[in-house]
């Protein structure tokens, strides 16, 4: 493991929203990021373990569950600490973490050349047709992972932002350097290839 999951008692308190309220959260962790940009080890484990649950998160969203997930979680905290001195505060702290995972996580997945996700969690997709609802759950999932896979890494990503997280276009196109109108075709060229999908398995069913 990259760093030791062990945060000092002082770092925890100073990081409590709820003793100090989001403002004194935002500094605290401002300061733990200016400490680790210049190589402190201990305000790196305090960002680690504040952040590493986000990161993990969002590299098994892109990925798929599996053993890789944990070591594309520690390859890019090993990014963020190479390029946390650049940093300079123009975006959330988050919203460059993301972008770090996300990089890492692609850079990964063309190699390798494989697009799998998981959706066992996924909630229910806005608008869906009746066709959706025809499926059988277990067969949705494999219908839609199958689907998935023939879709690029960047269309997959919008869609899973917006259908299984809930993020608005603006929160997509801030977080990927998209523009808005870039992030709603991925969407719903993804969403047609589903639905027909899903509609031709539905009328496969109806007349077995």
């Amino acid at each position: 493991m990259l760093v030791g999951r062990r945060q000092p008692k002082a770092v925890r308190m100073a990081l409590s929203p709820a003793e100090q309220g989001l403002e004194g959260h935002v500094e605290a962790e401002q300061a733990l990021i200016d400490q680790a940009a210049t190589g402190d080890m201990v305000a790196f484990r305090a960002l680690y373990d504040l952040h590493v649950g986000y990161v993990s998160r969002n590299v098994a969203r892109l990925t798929g569950p599996g053993p890789e997930v944990e070591d594309l979680t520690q390859d890019v905290f090993v990014q963020v600490y190479k390029s946390l001195a650049q940093y300079r505060g123009d975006c959330a702290f988050k919203t460059w973490l993301y972008r770090v995972t996300r990089n890492v996580t692609i850079d990964h997945l063309r190699k390798r050349r494989v697009t799998t996700v998981e959706l066992d969690a996924w909630r229910p997709l806005r608008g869906g047709p009746d066709a959706w609802s025809r499926l059988e759950a277990r067969d949705l999932c494999r219908v839609l992972h199958a689907a998935l896979q023939t879709v690029a890494i960047e269309y997959r990503e919008a869609f899973l932002l917006h259908e299984v997280e809930g993020m608005k276009l603006r929160e997509i196109a801030d977080l990927t350097e998209e523009s808005i109108n870039t992030v709603a075709a991925r969407i719903r060229r993804t969403r047609e290839k589903l639905q027909a999908i899903l509609e031709q398995k539905a009328k496969e069913g109806d007349h077995v």
